[in-house]
């Protein structure tokens, strides 16, 4: 049995698995187990999906479960698509006081592909251990989360979590699951890619075609009248239609949009 209490203090690891190709019975991650996932590439819709993820992972332990990506890096993290069985009060206080900018395992999850098992020890700052004390509270005392980094330059975290405390138990079921958990991150990310692809539908502002072309002259440092000379029309009208893009985004400045545009990938700033 591996010791990851040796190596963990909230620190990142990254364990080694046979191939998945073996069939001398030495496999880490049985054909069972990728059986048992098939329902997650058979799911009808997303409610389905991620009821599959969720039983899936409670029956290794875990009753706590956390699904959220971006599109692509440098996006807001309030933009997320997000799919959990924390409690909905959790998740009310997590949002409300922003506790993703400090989270350690998001930031790890951001910025690393290997698994971080988190329990008391990662939470260092003031803010930090409020936001564990507060996570205890509602059954999230101990856990892992896997970095989502996907093809298409998604990013995002998969984290499962427990009210177990730090005991040898815990550590074994770690042992015991780790494998089927990197093999569960790697079919979410293969299979939510269409849920994250609706879900930022949805958010994205519904732009004119006049519109975008302000957008991608602001965005490559373009004043209202050389934007006007550009696009043939007067001044008056170009900041009509950055009036109306400032709206659609809910930002007071006509740079903020084109950022926030530029990551959705709206314009291409070129």
């Amino acid at each position: 049995m591996i010791n990851w209490r040796a190596i963990h203090a909230g620190r990142e690891f990254a364990p080694a698995f046979p191939q998945l190709n073996r069939c001398d019975g030495g496999m880490t991650v049985s054909l069972h187990i990728i059986e048992q996932m098939s329902p997650l590439l058979d799911a009808p819709d997303e409610a389905t999906w991620f009821d599959a993820i969720a039983k899936l992972v409670d029956s290794w332990g875990f009753d706590r479960l956390l699904v959220a990506m971006l599109p692509r890096p440098g996006m807001r993290l309030e933009d997320a698509y997000m799919r959990s069985t924390y409690s909905p009060a959790w998740r009310q206080t997590y949002l409300e006081q922003g506790f993703a900018h400090i989270d350690p395992t998001v930031a790890h999850c951001l910025t690393h592909s290997t698994p971080l098992i988190w329990s008391p020890e990662l939470f260092v700052t003031r803010a930090q251990r409020a936001l564990y004390d507060g996570a205890c509270l509602h059954g999230l005392r101990s856990g892992v989360s896997l970095p989502i980094h996907g093809p298409q330059q998604e990013v995002g975290i998969l984290s499962v979590a427990n009210n177990f405390k730090c005991t040898d138990a815990f550590w074994e079921q770690i042992d015991a699951v780790l494998p089927k958990l990197v093999l569960l991150r790697d079919l979410v990310i293969d299979t939510g890619r269409q849920h994250l692809h609706t879900h930022m539908q949805a958010r994205m502002p519904q732009l004119t075609p006049r519109e975008r072309e302000c957008l991608k002259w602001t965005a490559r440092g373009k004043s209202t009248w050389e934007i006007s000379h550009i696009l043939s029309c007067s001044e008056a009208a170009v900041n009509f239609h950055v009036k109306n893009i400032r709206a659609k985004f809910g930002v007071n400045s006509r740079r903020a949009a084109a950022v926030i545009a530029t990551q959705l990938g709206l314009i291409d700033p070129g």
